[in-house]
């Protein structure tokens, strides 16, 4: 089968494009994100940490539907960071990206509520326990891991 060569460069460009799907069966679906950003083109690029605050990509998950759900690896870091992207006539393109270290807790479920109103994002994870108490869990930035002993270094 011949591809035309739109086609071709097409194909050539997805290939190099370095984005890859987050691996679905990764662990328990842990991690719900709740959109309320229609006119947003949002990703979800999950990343894992290592003792050395090195922060390897895994892969990217689309938020295109109003709930997505994910899961993440319980007991271990996360970088997880939030891309948004818009365009409109009177402004142009415009990129956004909230990020935040996560270590998600064996048993526990993470919400996340990502809005954007006014030309502003905000990006809000609470943790819920098995008993049922929730929290507000901060966003912390990747920096934030060589200045703590987050790690267990």
């Amino acid at each position: 089968m011949r591809l035309p060569l739109t086609g071709l460069a097409l194909a050539l460009i997805a290939g190099c494009s370095g984005l890859r799907p987050y691996p679905a069966e990764s662990a328990s679906k842990n991690l719900t994100i709740r959109m309320n950003a229609s006119k947003v083109r949002a990703e979800l690029d999950v990343h894992s940490v290592d003792p050395q605050c090195r922060a390897p990509y895994i892969g990217t998950v689309k938020l295109d539907k109003p709930t997505v759900a994910v899961g993440i690896p319980p007991d271990a870091w996360s970088y997880l960071k939030f891309d948004f992207a818009s365009s409109s006539l009177l402004r142009g393109s415009q990129r956004m990206t909230k990020a935040t270290l996560l270590r998600a807790r064996a048993g526990h479920r993470y919400e996340v509520d990502v809005k954007y109103r006014d030309d502003i994002y905000d990006v809000v994870i609470r943790e819920l326990s098995p008993r049922g108490a929730m929290r507000e869990v901060p966003l912390l930035d990747l920096a934030s891991c060589a200045k703590q002993t987050i790690i267990g270094l």
